[in-house]
């Protein structure tokens, strides 16, 4: 290979490039990175920031509630119950959310009796001014799952002995199954005792509908945003499994069994808010405090920009594979076009060369028969007979140019139809012999007289002959002998006609076979030797045949000669029948 200067400046010029897509991706690379942690970083942050801000808002919401409904132990029994029916008439007032709170109950203990007692309807010589207080009734069925817990709990703590100390900070517990808030009612008798007796219980019912439809949504789109609108998946649920799921804000949330990005205990919260305020605390009991489990869509936020830098690096990547393939892309045309134009120069040179020639010999022997300088019949004959040889060959190229604009512009105009292949190949070979024999050409023939028809132009397939014959002659060197055999061959499942024209020329290398079909293309031992041409018989006998249907094949050795083979399906006539009909029709 011949290194120029141009060459080197190319290469430098790729090796620029590579350096610079290179780099890009490394700096693409670190950069994703660089993002990708500040991301990370971001989100755990507003993560923190939003359950943090969820947390103090729920533990705010019910430590209020609970310290509301606190019950001194040295508040008579007999103004027991107009304290709590003050206390909820303040938290409906007050609250800021009233409807969290369905109703208040007391399950009194009355000499080892146990009653239940619920605001209502009662009679004058008790209750307040509108005629509303407790009255004692049954337990209702939403509260039946509370029975065996308040008597258990009743046989625990009157078995105990309570301090008034433990009494005022007896913790709430909270019951999931109800819901409900329940704390026990203790009583001293005076100031001066140390202990407390267990009176019943104090009951809070929740709205249920009002607390996971209402209340916890409302408090996750607060602090976390619209669940469409967010990358986490925000939950309330029990602690233990089985879980119970009292808000989730994706159908997958709630039973993700994966480690989540963020957990708090709510009861702990609201505990640990109750003895800052210096109140009792808030418990639940058995499997039922709530916890807030935030996770992020695709399993955690180090797994979720993980995937984000993955892909960010996926399509930075391919847009530099992009840019790089463009690069190689305009360096392949550009040497495609700095390849084409110095095919059409030569081209345009060998033209020149090809119409300059017979154009001077036919000039200098009309000349000299003009100026009265041959003489006699037999140089009269010599003299035609070159006129003629170079007018025949200024019209092979004149045909060869035409035929080559004309395909570039897509103008074919051939007339397929059935075509006897001997009949051609003998009215064409009628005017080649005759050239062979004047060129001092052996030629021989071998051509079967069983011949079938095959589609294709009449005038096309003789050219195409023709241009091969020619070709023969070129590029024969020494070896002045060409062969033509036509013969009905197999081609797999569908027999052909082949037509092949041979030659013990010059040969062709194996780089340059791959090109020969090439238009303008000439091999360089051609150009050096000054063989005549402009590169075009070849790509026209090959651009013929394709659009006759058929095809061209070389087989070729250096110094050994070449063998050119049209190949023709033969006709089948079936297929005359169809395209008679089609005809017929198109007339019609």
């Amino acid at each position: 290979m011949k290194w120029s200067k141009r060459s080197g400046m190319e290469l430098g010029a790729i090796l620029g490039m590579v350096a610079v897509v290179c780099t890009l991706a490394v700096l693409q690379y670190r950069w994703t990175g660089e993002i990708s942690r500040s991301e990370q970083q971001r989100l755990k942050a507003n993560l923190t920031t939003s359950v943090r801000g969820f947390e103090q808002e729920f533990s705010y919401d019910f430590e209020r509630l609970c310290e509301a409904f606190e019950v001194d132990p040295e508040v008579p029994l007999s103004s027991l119950e107009n304290r709590i029916l003050r206390q909820q008439s303040d938290w409906q007032r007050n609250a800021s959310r009233p409807a969290l709170l369905a109703g208040v109950d007391i399950w009194k203990l009355e000499e080892g009796h146990a009653s239940f007692e619920s605001f209502g309807t009662r009679g004058e010589t008790k209750g307040d001014a509108s005629g509303k207080g407790y009255v004692e009734s049954s337990l209702p069925v939403r509260l039946g799952s509370l029975h065996q817990y308040l008597e258990r709990q009743a046989q625990l703590l009157n078995a105990r002995v309570i301090g008034d100390r433990e009494a005022i900070y007896y913790p709430w517990t909270f019951q999931g199954d109800a819901p409900a808030l329940i704390r026990p009612i203790f009583h001293v008798e005076n100031a001066r005792d140390m202990y407390v007796q267990l009176q019943g219980f104090l009951i809070l019912e929740f709205n249920r509908e009002f607390l996971e439809q209402q209340y916890v949504p409302e408090l996750v789109v607060r602090h976390f945003g619209e669940p469409g609108l967010t990358s986490f998946g925000v939950t309330v649920r029990t602690v233990k499994t089985p879980y119970r799921a009292i808000y989730g804000s994706n159908a997958n949330s709630a039973a993700s069994r994966s480690a989540p990005d963020a957990a708090v205990n709510l009861f702990e919260s609201v505990a640990e808010e109750a003895r800052r305020r210096g109140h009792a605390p808030l418990q639940a009991s058995g499997s039922e405090p709530w916890q807030l489990v935030v996770q992020d869509a695709a399993g955690s936020v180090d797994v979720g920009v993980a995937q984000w830098r993955r892909r960010n690096l996926g399509i930075s990547f391919g847009l530099l594979a992009i840019l790089a393939g463009t690069m190689v892309l305009l360096f392949s045309v550009a040497r495609r076009a700095e390849r084409l134009a110095k095919l059409q120069m030569e081209f345009v040179a060998g033209v020149s060369h090809e119409l300059c020639t017979p154009l001077a010999v036919i000039n200098s022997a009309a000349e000299n028969i003009v100026d009265g300088v041959v003489e006699g019949p037999a140089q009269v004959q010599e003299y035609g007979t070159m006129i003629r040889e170079q007018g025949r060959r200024l019209e092979r190229l004149v045909d060869e140019v035409l035929l080559f604009a004309a395909g570039g512009f897509g103008r074919s105009g051939y007339d397929l139809r059935p075509t006897e292949v001997v009949t051609i190949l003998e009215q064409s070979l009628a005017g080649s012999e005759e050239i062979l024999r004047d060129a001092g050409f052996t030629f021989e023939k071998e051509i079967s007289t069983q011949l079938p028809c095959v589609i294709a132009d009449p005038e096309a397939l003789s050219k195409c002959v023709e241009n091969l014959i020619s070709n023969a002659m070129k590029y024969s060197g020494e070896n002045r002998w060409v062969f033509l055999r036509a013969l009905r061959a197999p081609n797999g499942g569908s027999p052909e006609v082949q037509i092949a024209v041979e030659d013990k020329g010059i040969g062709i290398s194996p780089a340059d076979l791959a090109h020969i079909f090439d238009p303008f293309y000439r091999a360089e031992g051609v150009r050096d030797g000054q063989v005549r041409g402009v590169g075009l018989g070849l790509y026209l006998v090959k651009r013929m045949m394709e659009a006759m249907g058929g095809s061209v094949s070389v087989s070729s050795k250096p110094s050994k000669g070449s063998v050119f083979t049209l190949h023709f399906p033969v006709f089948d006539s079936t297929e005359a029948h169809n395209m008679s009909a089609k005809a017929e029709a198109a007339k019609a």
